[in-house]
């Protein structure tokens, strides 16, 4: 079997893919996850993607020019209504095409993924960034202790300087990148210590499944579409589920928060709630 396009023909590989997620035939999927063609499959539906989030926009700003319509009397309510039943009807269609789309593009993504080694280079990444923050936060440590940096310690740091690193689709200093990965640890690390004192109350431990839903709704604005795809596409769950991981592991390196064990499930202690309540800050909830 080959597909009915070349490999430079996104429009025909868009209205074949369209037609074989209707058809979900095993034999077409084979073909567009192959080595030869995964690539394009890839980009093609990751545009898909992209289109039906802009469509999502642009249906809810319609909507909400609709309401304010109805709300000052240039069309009826009656009008209204029928508009709103008409759209809710696209979007159901909609949603269900875009879970079609997503069941297959986890398996697609993360083909495309391993063709180009993109895995093993965000791997090599992570290990890069995670030994830079470890020797920033080692400077921090000497300056702050007021200790005289050995000409060890200047050579590292000034390593640390001059080294470079992949970011996007050019490259940055290290030590820029651990500054931004630092700060936007400290922003998710804010709004969960504001979702722990708000959840938990005067109780010293709070169950962790009792944050997601907070923790969810607040940041979703935080997490850009495109970063959400990449991160389904490797097949590892849900990236707002793996940045409450992450930064429960911030808040527990501060010693604010422990995590421990339960009969329902694991829990958070409270190990230093003024502590909580500093970073919080004035973060509001939801």
């Amino acid at each position: 079997m080959t597909l009915p396009y070349g490999p430079d023909d996104d429009s025909a590989a868009y209205h074949y893919i369209n037609a074989a997620l209707r058809g979900r035939e095993p034999e077409a999927w084979q073909m567009l996850a192959s080595d030869a063609h995964v690539e394009q499959t890839d980009r093609v539906m990751r545009a898909m993607l992209d289109r039906i989030a802009v469509a999502r926009k642009h249906r809810m700003a319609a909507r909400a020019t609709a309401r304010a319509r109805a709300l000052s009397g240039e069309i009826t309510q009656e009008e209204y209504r029928r508009d709103a039943a008409e759209d809710a009807t696209r979007a159901s269609k909609t949603a269900h095409f875009e879970t079609l789309l997503r069941e297959q593009y986890r398996s697609i993504g993360q083909a495309a993924r391993r063709l180009r080694g993109d895995d093993v280079r965000d791997e090599l990444a992570d290990l890069v960034l995670a030994l830079g923050s470890a020797i920033d936060e080692h400077r921090t440590a000497v300056l702050a202790a007021g200790y005289e940096p050995t000409a060890a310690d200047q050579a590292l740091w000034e390593r640390l300087s001059t080294l470079d690193a992949p970011d996007g689709g050019g490259r940055a200093s290290v030590e820029d990148l651990v500054q931004r990965r630092a700060e936007a640890q400290d922003e998710f690390a804010r709004v969960l210590a504001a979702i722990v004192l708000d959840t938990a109350g005067d109780a010293t431990s709070v169950p962790r499944a009792d944050l997601l839903p907070a923790w969810k709704k607040a940041v979703a604005p935080m997490l850009a579409a495109e970063q959400k795809t990449e991160f389904a596409a490797k097949g590892k769950g849900s990236l707002a589920t793996e940045k409450l991981r992450k930064t429960l592991g911030h808040l527990e390196r501060r010693g604010l928060v422990k995590r421990s064990d339960a009969a329902d499930g694991q829990r958070l202690d409270l190990l230093d709630r003024r502590g909580l309540a500093e970073l919080a800050g004035d973060q509001p909830i939801g």
